[in-house]
């Protein structure tokens, strides 16, 4: 299991597919699997604790997103 958070500036979220709603600034605890496919989108979601911080994507630069 991993921790992440809501940080999106839209507010609530909700995650339909897998059952979810997330208040703004909420922190919830999700399998490792849910955590990895949420914190691909970094404007809504960061890592809560160590097992979540494992399974972010390294930052990217811009040269190397050409």
């Amino acid at each position: 299991m991993a921790k992440i958070k809501n940080i999106s500036p839209l507010g609530d979220l909700e995650v339909p597919s897998f059952g979810l709603v997330v208040r703004a600034g909420e922190t919830v605890e999700v399998s490792e699997e849910i955590a990895a496919s949420l914190l691909a989108q970094t404007d809504n979601w960061t890592a809560a604790d160590k097992a979540a911080v494992s399974l972010q994507a390294p930052a990217t630069t811009a040269a190397e997103k050409l």
